[in-house]
């Protein structure tokens, strides 16, 4: 596939310079593999008490005997790059370059046996044949931040040996070997070259450890891009989850034909999409396409939080666990008639009785007083602790900048407001983003704001009201567990006075919802501790909301109000 295929307007330029089909087709483990067995033979020989035919099979591949702790910081580089080479980091490939060529000029300038000459002449062949399956390339900050570390390295082991070490200015040049550790005899205090020796291993791993790092993450989308997604939001086709890609602290990446969107966030080197695409179901899986290439050209683990079962093979041979699902309401089946809606029914009633007014209000026409008293019901609400969230969480509450935003108003008998929801547009259908209450307030007030809205959206055409996620909804509602499951359950309970999961499932449970289960999809098990640190930082930390724009995001055409 060229870079100039319209296939790949989706992806940025970075992405698609490092995406051939035949450099993702061809596995790269063997080579993994190979290098890593060379940083063992190399580290091997290290300890005193190692047989001696393992030294001479070191020597096989370093062509001569290392000092101890110069083998150590050889072999942990090596082991360092054959990682890299297992994630096809480009830069992991100029090592191996480079490390080869090494060894060719030592043959050539006598200082190693010429024997190895085929050999190495052999391998430089094979890593130019092999260089195209070297996709990822070093971002240009970690190369900017590699050359500023090793400059400053030089520049304070220059600096240092010359007012400490006792080295004059005639033999500067002898620090350069006291760096690479090679024993070679350095002018001045005897504790120098062992100083020296440390302070270039040091540098020579935290070069390789930058070089090898994933990009950094991207900068959220700027207002074009949001006004797009804003009109992807809207389409019919898009999914329930579709408006929390609006969230500002969101990137993004496009399908081809740029119907279809993903937003996502990257945290520890793991790119979150947050939900399914949004957009054009057609659509859908170029989207998916475009964000994994993305990833591979980036250097980043692909993960999705909020997958629905249908998506799920589109993303191919990524992974999956149902963490979950996702509360949904019919609005055209919807009833408070019958015996098991009686505790909703009571508690509607209860706030009838006790004065309790509501009203429902696009968020852009809140006037700033109302908005402000809002503010600190929210507030109150959450003891003074910051909005979190990220799959089924918006930012900006109140703000009126997203657009499509509703908010569902409770107001005591004295006209003051003492709880609101605020509802945004999905699709056909309309999703709960901020439930929030005074303390103190009179119970019921959240299921009659909840009762009202379902009402609201069956008399304007919504086919399907969210309202919370419930996560690990089986588990709960299990009547028979393991002993594994069992231990699980206790733990929500235990949790539970700070993550509310049993409380707001069973919440949930009174409205007799439907279900629709949701997934984490992930690239591979060794990513686990990886993904459960972004995603938990993702969910529950909080983080700078991004630079807002003067004017709000265009509002879609089937928004609510």
């Amino acid at each position: 596939m060229q870079a100039g295929d319209s296939s790949w307007q989706g992806v940025p330029a970075r992405a698609r310079r490092g995406g051939t089909r035949r450099g993702r087709a061809r596995p790269v483990w063997p080579l993994a593999a190979a290098t890593l067995a060379v940083a063992v033979l190399v580290a091997a020989p290290a300890p005193a008490a190692s047989p001696a035919w393992l030294g001479e099979l070191s020597g096989f591949v370093t062509g001569g005997p290392l000092a101890p702790a110069h083998a150590v910081v050889l072999g942990l580089a090596l082991a360092l790059v054959a990682r890299g080479v297992l994630l096809r980091r480009r830069a992991a490939w100029h090592g191996l370059v480079i490390l080869v060529v090494l060894g060719i000029l030592a043959v050539l300038t006598g200082d190693d046996a010429a024997w190895r000459l085929p050999l190495l002449a052999a391998a430089l062949g094979g890593l130019w044949l092999e260089r195209d399956r070297f996709t990822v390339r070093p971002h240009p900050d970690r190369v900017r931040a590699a050359v500023r570390t090793g400059a400053l390295l030089v520049v304070a082991a220059v600096a240092g040996s010359l007012v400490f070490g006792g080295v004059s200015v005639r033999s500067v040049g002898q620090i350069a070997a006291g760096l690479g550790a090679t024993g070679a005899p350095i002018d001045g205090a005897p504790w120098l070259p062992d100083v020296l020796g440390l302070a270039g291993a040091a540098g020579l791993l935290v070069l390789i450890v930058t070089l090898l790092s994933p990009d950094p993450p991207p900068p959220p989308g700027d207002e074009l891009e949001r006004g797009r997604v804003a009109g992807l939001v809207a389409h019919p086709g898009s999914d329930t989850l579709a408006p929390f890609a609006l969230r500002r602290d969101k990137a993004y990446v496009f399908s081809a034909d740029g119907r279809a969107v993903i937003g996502y966030r990257v945290q520890f080197g793991v790119a979150v999409a947050g939900g399914d695409p949004v957009g054009d179901p057609a659509s859908h899986a170029d989207a998916v396409r475009s964000f994994l290439a993305l990833c591979r050209a980036s250097g980043w683990r692909p993960a999705v939080l909020g997958a629905s079962d249908g998506l799920l093979p589109a993303w191919g041979a990524l992974r999956s666990i149902g963490y979950g699902d996702e509360v949904v309401i019919d609005p055209r089946e919807f009833t408070l008639s019958g015996r098991q809606m009686r505790n909703v029914r009571q508690a509607v009633k209860r706030t009838v009785n006790a004065g309790v007014t509501s009203e429902l209000v696009p968020e852009r026409d809140l006037a700033p007083d109302l908005r402000e008293r809002l503010l600190d019901v929210a507030s109150r609400s959450l003891g003074g602790a910051a909005e979190r969230g990220f799959a089924m969480n918006l930012d900006e509450l109140l703000t009126g900048r997203h657009p499509g935003a509703v908010v569902a108003i409770a107001y005591d008998a004295d006209k003051r407001p003492i709880a609101f929801q605020r509802y945004v547009t999905a699709g056909g259908g309309i999703s709960l983003d901020a439930m929030r209450r005074s303390p103190g307030g009179p119970n019921g007030v959240n299921e009659r704001l909840i009762v009202e809205m379902v009402e609201y959206a069956s008399g304007h055409g919504h086919e399907v009201v969210s309202l919370n996620f419930a996560a690990f909804r089986e588990l709960l509602d299990a009547e028979e567990r393991t002993v594994l499951e069992q231990a699980g359950y206790r733990a929500l309970r235990l949790l539970d006075p700070w993550i509310a999961v049993e409380s707001l499932y069973l919440f949930d449970k009174k409205f007799r919802p439907s279900y629709k289960p949701r997934n984490v999809a992930f690239r591979s098990w060794s990513d686990i501790a990886w993904l459960a640190a972004a995603l938990l930082t993702l969910e529950f930390a909080r983080t700078r909301p991004a630079r807002r724009a003067e004017d709000p995001v265009t509002e879609p055409a089937h928004h609510l109000g």
